[in-house]
């Protein structure tokens, strides 16, 4: 969600585009509703031709009704448009590029889901973590290290391997930092929650806020192969 601290409410403009921010144009309002909830929250009073124009001008609201009675409401919710900002910038061209190859299938995925559902946009990035530390350790030839002994074959869990890989080095640098191996586990818990507890949803929400720690954990990883 944008800070409060985005938009100066001692304008018409700013004051709406914070009011925006809060949800309040979620439902149509009228121009003297907006006022009288600018003057509740700011004890400003804007000139009626001040709020008429920049509610008009705003790009995030729709104006509907006739003249003298028009209503506003938002286009996008501020929610939302973070969400696909967010989505645009999810991978730098560098990481992509490195990605492309063994992740075609999960990028393209994550492309439909995010935004439209939590539940598998969590597990989506949460899989292609899981993959991308393996990936990592095989090519680096310590795969070893991440191998559940207590199970042939097997892998140990994804926090195990981001522990790991918070202290194994490569070329005298950690796999993963250990601020970033400490940070993505809140992108494991919303994984872990969508794949395997069937009475818990995840909402975008709750995933944009982690997003930051799971882009920064794919490029030191992807920086490794």
């Amino acid at each position: 969600m944008q800070k409060e601290n985005d938009a100066d409410t001692n304008s018409a403009t700013g004051a709406i585009k914070l009011l925006w921010i809060k949800g309040f144009f979620n439902e149509e309002r009228a121009l003297s509703v907006v006022a009288d909830q600018i003057k509740k929250e700011w004890n400003h009073n804007f000139s009626p031709s001040d709020l008429s124009k920049a509610l008009t001008k705003s790009p995030f609201l729709i104006r509907k009704g006739k003249r003298l009675a028009f209503k506003y409401i938002q286009k996008i919710s501020a929610t939302s448009e973070k969400i696909e900002s967010v989505k645009q910038n999810l991978f730098s061209e560098e990481v992509l590029q490195k990605l492309k190859k063994d992740f075609r299938v999960e990028l393209k995925d994550l492309n439909l889901n995010f935004g439209n559902s939590g539940t598998c946009t969590a597990f989506l990035l949460r899989k292609i973590l899981e993959k991308l530390v393996y990936i990592v350790f095989a090519r680096n030839n310590i795969g070893a290290k991440i191998e559940d002994k207590n199970s042939p074959g097997g892998l140990v869990g994804l926090e195990k391997m981001l522990n790991v890989a918070a202290v194994e080095k490569i070329r005298g640098v950690p796999i993963l930092t250990p601020k970033t191996a400490q940070k993505i586990q809140g992108i494991k818990f919303l994984g872990d929650a969508s794949a395997h507890n069937p009475l818990v949803g995840v909402d975008m929400e709750t995933i944009t806020p982690q997003m930051p720690f799971i882009i920064t954990a794919y490029k030191e990883l992807t920086e490794r192969l």
